[in-house]
């Protein structure tokens, strides 16, 4: 499985795993948000979809269960980070929204930072490659590499 990005100008993205944050990125306070879980399926049929997460407000096995992906914890940056290094950087596509995020944005070959209802660090701001007004833009954005190209143009 593979979603490849022609950037015009740069060189393509060939993205295998999707990392999905999810308190304040895939949900609000710990509740999913309305219309997750039928964008990823679409996306999980060309990534490898994988929540990773602090978990703060102890709802990542059940969001996990609910979206039919693998979860795991990472209460911190680095273990985020090592994740993405184990599934190797220029494979992966981070999206998230909190300081614990953005060493995972910075090193994955495309980061999105989110802004949600819960906020976002500045630090993911100022990592990422791309910012979206909601976790459903960034995930429309990888449902149409076309656009995506068009914002990561060089």
């Amino acid at each position: 499985m593979t979603l490849v990005v022609d950037i015009p100008g740069g060189r393509p993205l060939e993205l295998e795993h999707l990392l999905l944050d999810v308190n304040g990125t895939l949900s609000d306070r710990g509740v999913l948000l309305d219309g997750v879980s039928e964008r990823l399926g679409p996306i999980r049929e060309r990534l490898e979809v994988r929540l990773v997460s602090g978990d703060t407000f102890e709802t990542l096995d059940a969001v996990a269960a609910e979206l039919g992906v693998a979860a795991m914890r990472a209460r911190d940056g680095r273990t985020k980070l090592r994740v993405v290094d184990e599934l190797g950087r220029e494979r992966c596509v981070v999206v998230g929204n909190g300081t614990n995020d953005m060493l995972a944005l910075e090193a994955a070959a495309l980061g999105i930072a989110v802004l949600g209802a819960e906020g976002t660090s500045a630090g993911a701001l100022r990592t990422a490659d791309v910012v979206c007004r909601s976790v459903l833009e960034a995930l429309d954005l990888l449902l149409d590499p076309r656009a995506l190209a068009a914002t990561l143009r060089q």
